[in-house]
């Protein structure tokens, strides 16, 4: 779940390998933003977020698909501490891709 937990801790993302992941991290949350496909007539396909840590000064870009959109988006506040699990780590060009929800 992607929730806002106060006096949870900062988890730092080197521990993070690719591939689906059972584990949980907090992290901190700086923004989203609806994903659309304009080669679809603006189609909604998701949520794009951007997930900090502070400790090594890093940012991950993260998407999550349109089945898991409308679950996560009441909780979501920006400047906000998230716990997020059930997630998958991808290579995506020179970025890793961050995808909770999966």
């Amino acid at each position: 779940s992607s929730n806002w937990r106060p006096g949870v801790r900062h988890s730092t993302f080197e521990s993070l390998l690719l591939g689906h992941s059972s584990q949980s991290i907090a992290s901190g949350f700086l923004r989203f933003w609806d994903s659309l496909n304009f080669k679809k007539d603006k189609e909604f396909v998701g949520i794009t977020v951007l997930f900090f840590d502070e400790k090594v000064n890093f940012v991950i870009h993260g998407f999550t698909p349109v089945g898991c959109a409308n679950h996560y988006m009441p909780s979501l506040k920006a400047c906000s501490i998230v716990k997020v699990d059930r997630f998958e780590v991808a290579r995506y060009g020179w970025a890793n891709l961050f995808c909770p929800g999966l």
